[in-house]
């Protein structure tokens, strides 16, 4: 019996070896736990200027610290992950008989693999996450070129890419910089150890599945490629590296009550003691609140604090009445010299449900909204100014005032123009595994998968988090409502208390959503709740 004993011991033990040994062994793209690799941390969207005038105007192309990379890569696409060839990614490999993909750009409208439609199961066969069939797993191989400038000598360098694709390795002249999987939120790298003065070489391998496919189950065309904006910036080795502005009320909703969560980064191995002015500006420039702190930035670290203030009776936004202001920081040495300057609109507005009801600045609001994917009948999931300006106005011919990004973040410029024209906008995450059912056996239920659920939201909230049309946050479309649905929730109400968070599969009762939102209500439901 003691050998039985032993006997089943050690194959219980062989057994856990061999399923340690093959998850230790997968790739990146079918491993859950793996989803970001030497990224930067999500940040409200701005680039740094050299002086607050430029910051104010907020042109990406007029600022000396800002490189567009879009235009026409090198491509070369595999049906198979397997056929992709060694060492692409090296600065000598010969690329001269490759194809060409504009970037931004999908694959499907160019003419490499097949656009796919279909609701559910993520058009993985078989399904069974995180697995991805190597039989059929196309792959996209790129190559560019670009220019560092005399410049930006001794500054730091960052790659953005407005959507990181489903799956994506980065190389700079022949070294590996990282990995990023979700096909609708930003990715940002710092490569400035990786550049050089001059010419230098940027390699990506993409992916059209991951095991991130199975939370981007989203009914619409399957396409795949840089459908977003690829840029550089640079930043000195001081740099405001981020902020979180609340343009509250008081509560008689006359007075604004204003502050900001600034964090201040130091490259250097030094402390360094900055000055930090933040203002705000009417739409005719005139400022209406400045506030300067005087602030040392330990050495390799973030400083954050907060600045606050009161501006008088300002012009309150709503989507009838989307009154802006213009938020500027700048950020000067002891020297009192600039270091960067930047700027966003914010919009004075206050969010309250009250018995059943929405409010905006005390007033009820009765929402007429429409679901908006990120598509154009002719180029697929690039969508440029003119589509959404177009689409902007047909809107508004139709007295639509909302918005859900259904079912994933929208390009960064479409925020600006729901700010200014005026739409209520309900922000989802780039989260929907309906496919996978919405038992226990859903992904949400696996402890596994928390943290790539909590990066698609956390990503979700800290690009859009400034922006005075987005009134609610939404953790996804459809899918489970399993234990990873509270943790977010619960993380989305402590970052914005300001602003209510949704979930569509949270049945009425349940604590982690402030707006019942369920599918298809037949009207009887709707009599009923």
């Amino acid at each position: 019996m003691k050998k039985l004993g032993f006997l089943a011991f050690s194959l219980i033990i062989y057994s856990f070896n061999i399923l340690y040994a093959q998850k230790t062994t997968l790739p990146d793209w079918e491993n859950p736990t793996v989803f970001a690799v030497n990224t930067e941390e999500t940040r409200a969207t701005s680039i740094p200027y050299p002086n607050k005038e430029l910051a104010i105007a907020d042109r990406y192309s007029s600022s000396p610290y800002y490189k567009s990379l879009n235009g026409v890569w090198g491509f070369k696409w595999y049906p198979r992950v397997g056929d992709i060839p060694k060492d692409f990614y090296s600065e000598n490999f010969d690329d001269k008989d490759w194809d060409r993909m504009p970037v931004p750009g999908t694959w499907e409208f160019n003419g490499f693999g097949i656009p796919m439609y279909i609701n559910m199961n993520c058009g993985i066969v078989p399904k069974k996450p995180p697995f991805i069939n190597r039989e059929d797993s196309p792959t996209g191989l790129y190559r560019h070129s670009f220019n560092i400038p005399k410049s930006w000598e001794g500054r730091r360098v960052f790659i953005h890419f407005e959507n990181g694709t489903n799956s994506m390795y980065l190389w700079i002249n022949g070294q590996k910089v990282g990995y990023i999987q979700n096909a609708k939120s930003p990715a940002e790298f710092d490569i400035t150890k990786y550049v050089r003065q001059g010419i230098n070489k940027i390699a990506c391998e993409v992916h059209k599945f991951s095991d991130g496919s199975f939370l981007e189950d989203q009914d619409k065309w399957r396409l795949e490629g840089f459908n977003r904006n690829v840029y550089l910036y640079t930043t000195g080795e001081t740099r405001i590296q981020d902020f979180f502005a609340h343009p509250d009320l008081d509560s008689n909703y006359a007075n604004g009550l204003f502050s900001v969560d600034v964090k201040l980064r130091n490259y250097k191995a030094t402390a360094k003691t900055q000055q930090l002015s933040v203002s705000i500006l009417d739409n005719k420039g005139k400022e209406v609140l400045n506030e300067v702190q005087n602030v040392t930035i330990p050495a390799n670290q973030i400083k954050e604090f907060t600045l606050d203030g009161i501006v008088t009776n300002p012009n309150k936004w709503t989507a009838e009445t989307p009154h802006l202001y213009t938020l500027l920081l700048e950020l000067k040495d002891v020297k009192g010299q600039t270091v960067e300057a930047t700027s966003c609109k914010i919009g004075f507005r206050n969010i309250e449900i009250n018995d059943g009801q929405f409010f905006i600045n005390g007033k009820k609001v009765f929402m007429k909204g429409v679901n908006l994917h990120e598509f154009n009948t002719y180029t697929g999931n690039v969508v440029n100014r003119e589509v959404m300006m177009r689409n902007i106005r047909l809107m508004k011919e139709l007295n639509i005032n909302a918005v859900r990004t259904a079912h994933y973040p929208q390009p960064t410029l479409w925020y600006k123009f729901c700010d200014e024209s005026g739409f209520y906008v309900v922000d989802e995450a780039n989260l929907e595994s309906h496919g996978l059912g919405f038992g226990p056996n859903n992904v949400s239920h696996n402890p596994e998968w928390n943290a790539q659920h909590m990066d698609r939201l956390y990503r979700l909230i800290e690009r859009d988090k400034n922006h005075p049309s987005v009134v609610t946050w939404s953790l996804g479309n459809e899918a489970s409502n399993g234990p990873i649905y509270f943790d977010m929730y619960d993380w989305a109400k402590e970052r914005d208390r300001s602003t209510p968070t949704q979930y569509e599969q949270a049945p009425k009762g349940e604590r982690n959503t402030a707006i019942m939102c369920p599918m298809y209500p037949s009207w009887e439901n709707m009599l009923r709740d």
